[in-house]
């Protein structure tokens, strides 16, 4: 089974420049999903169980990514797919609040290409790790 991913963020602009960086190296081939909304993000995260990574904005329109986090956790959706969060908020308490309901990494915006393939790496791991690979 193809790798794939989701990508929750209300900037059309990021959608693009996520699209170049899974269209690059070991990540070409890989389905991505997107979302313009933590609402219908969180659709899509309940429609693929087998994600291998979740790229969340945090400010977002109808339901903001620590509102997502939240409702998975309460609902306890898919605990063994990684989240990050990928925001401009920069303070320790904004990741910690993050890490609280659930996020599994914390990016700050503006971020490098090899920042989103060092979490990809890194989420691969995990599933390997966990025997899912």
């Amino acid at each position: 089974m193809p790798e794939s991913f989701l990508v929750i963020d209300d900037s059309k602009l990021l959608h693009q420049m996520y699209r170049l960086i899974f269209s690059q190296g070991d990540l070409a081939g890989a389905t991505v999903h997107y979302a313009l909304n933590g609402r219908d993000g969180y659709g899509m995260l309940a429609a693929h169980p087998d994600l291998t990574l979740v790229l969340l904005d945090l400010n977002m329109p109808e339901m903001n990514g620590l509102e997502v986090l939240a409702r998975r956790q309460a609902e306890r959706l898919h605990p063994h797919v990684p989240i990050a969060l990928v925001t401009t908020e920069s303070t320790e308490d904004d990741e910690a609040r993050g890490r609280a309901v659930g996020a599994w990494d914390y990016l700050r915006k503006p971020f490098q290409p090899s920042d989103i393939q060092k979490l990809v790496r890194r989420a691969r791991e995990r599933k390997r790790s966990r025997g899912a690979a």
